[in-house]
């Protein structure tokens, strides 16, 4: 199954093509990713038509995106490219929370038993959130102190802390900065394949697809 993933809910752009099978393990044919703030609005579709090219896919069969939180203009781009290819494709589109997914692929890339992820979300506040011996603890919108409180009632043994941007949340073990080291989609397709290669247009179809702004109202699209 040909499967397109993008992301640009981040101040960097991602673009992959993958093709998932329930008989084997993945395999990306092509993969795209650079640090490129506020560059969104205009290199998103140009990274999708890249990939289609590069590929000689006419359409994927699913398309997957994460959803935010993150940059306002980025979620809306993202949320609403996937939506508007969905529908034109006729294919299903499914999407993910962009903290979730980050936490899952450094957890499965770095091994570690637990993972935070601390992204700048402006305003003095970051996304956070993190998993630990595989569960998810949801995705909140935090000033650095909250995050620090919150973080003293946590085992921080065999852990990595995932951040973007400059945090004043201090932290004494492994701390990677993500712009520095871009996920991946493989490892973030693979926790979702089950649900990926089941998707139909009646339960994952392009109005079902919502952005995830925690602080703003959500994406208003004529459906009709």
């Amino acid at each position: 199954m040909k499967v397109l993933f993008f992301d640009a809910t981040q101040d960097w752009i991602h673009v992959s093509a993958t093709i998932l099978s329930s008989e084997k393990p993945g395999e990306s044919i092509y993969e795209f990713k650079e640090y490129c703030p506020k560059e969104s609005s205009f290199r998103l579709v140009e990274e999708i038509q890249k990939a289609l090219q590069s590929t000689g896919w006419g359409k994927p069969d699913r398309i997957f995106v994460l959803t935010g939180p993150g940059s306002f203009t980025g979620i809306r781009i993202t949320v609403t490219t996937a939506r508007n290819l969905s529908q034109l494709w006729q294919i299903p589109c499914l999407g993910m929370d962009t903290i979730e997914a980050y936490c899952k692929y450094f957890s499965q890339t770095k091994n570690k038993k637990s993972t935070f992820v601390c992204l700048d979300g402006k305003q003095k506040k970051h996304y956070f959130g993190h998993l630990t011996e595989g569960n998810y603890s949801g995705t909140f919108d935090w000033t650095s102190a909250k995050i620090e409180e919150y973080l003293k009632n946590l085992q921080k043994e065999d852990v990595c802390f995932v951040y973007s941007g400059e945090t004043n949340v201090q932290f004494y073990k492994e701390m990677i900065k993500i712009e520095e080291t871009l996920p991946e989609s493989m490892p973030i397709l693979e926790t979702k394949k089950d649900t990926i290669l089941r998707a139909d247009l009646k339960t994952s179809n392009y109005s079902l697809l919502l952005p995830n702004y925690i602080r703003g109202t959500y994406l208003e699209t004529n459906t009709a």
